[in-house]
């Protein structure tokens, strides 16, 4: 079941398309990447979720609700982390902390305040001291602390030392498992890995290829030299995308890698290197294509 729906979403600027009939799903309950360089149309999107920017067509709903038409129900059921979260500079963390509690109908006082504490935030200071990373910790703190539907973060561990960024993939998981889905937007390919289910790509508006992650991290490349034979290994059932140059090999083999060995065995590789296909294989894959 879909909590997040996109059907052709499309904003032009003129001649110029930010989203290009985007069209895709996120399951209730999940942890859902996006990903996609700089222009790709991802922000474009998320301010179309939240009824910011009105679409040129097309159709998107949160939990049931037109993100248009009635943006303000869909509000009231999200909280959302802009990359580029602005904040009352004259105000004292704790100050910010509890303005930002009382304005969202899920706003939590005395939990924001334990997420901040758990993310080392001093928030005796004020906003203008702060440096960008503890600006950075207050914005999560009072956005991870609604009780909330879906949460929409985008490039939550931006300017965050690894033991901050490690404690946010924490707080994330907490989140979906008390029952929300959470919208992850990330140019780190390794923390889509880490903490997402399912990620889509955007590509000049467009979202091009949808990933199941754990089905991505069963599919093992193989690399290795083999003499020349007459067997067409490109042929096996279990084999994919067979490539032979000279005496070098390479191929995919998907599923249980256990299940390959007698295979691997047959082919009697020489300098045999085996590694799970990651992220950023299938990433560099499409935007390959693309050129």
């Amino acid at each position: 079941m879909s909590i997040v729906s996109v059907q052709n979403l499309t904003k032009r600027y003129g001649e110029f398309s930010a989203l290009n009939g985007c069209t895709l799903d996120v399951p209730k309950g999940s942890v859902f990447g996006l990903l996609g360089p700089n222009g790709a149309g991802k922000t474009t999107l998320i301010r179309s979720l939240l009824g910011y920017i009105k679409p040129t067509s097309g159709i998107a709903t949160i939990d049931g609700f037109d993100c248009i038409k009635e943006s303000l129900k869909v509000r009231e059921r999200t909280s959302y982390l802009p990359a580029e979260t602005k904040l009352f500079r004259t105000m004292k963390g704790i100050d910010c902390i509890e303005f930002f509690s009382s304005i969202h109908p899920s706003g939590d006082f005395q939990r924001a305040k334990r997420i901040a504490e758990r993310l080392q935030l001093d928030w005796s200071k004020r906003v203008a001291f702060m440096s960008t990373g503890m600006r950075q910790k207050l914005a999560i703190s009072c956005v991870m602390s609604c009780s909330t539907s879906v949460i929409i973060l985008d490039e939550p561990t931006a300017n965050l030392d690894p033991n901050v960024r490690a404690e946010i993939l924490v707080l994330v998981k907490e989140a979906q498992a008390s029952g929300a889905t959470i919208v992850f937007c990330s140019h780190v390919l390794s923390e889509i890995e880490e903490i997402c289910d399912q990620a889509a790509i955007l590509r000049r508006g467009e979202a091009v290829e949808t990933i199941d992650i754990k089905s991505m991290k069963a599919v093992h490349k193989v690399r290795g030299t083999q003499s020349l034979t007459s067997h067409n290994w490109s042929n096996h059932q279990s084999i994919r995308g067979f490539v032979q140059r000279d005496n070098h090999v390479e191929f995919e083999l998907d599923g249980d890698f256990a299940n390959h060995l007698e295979l691997l065995q047959t082919m009697q590789l020489g300098n045999m290197v085996v590694e799970s296909v990651g992220l950023r294989t299938v990433y560099d894959r499409i935007h390959t294509e693309a050129q």
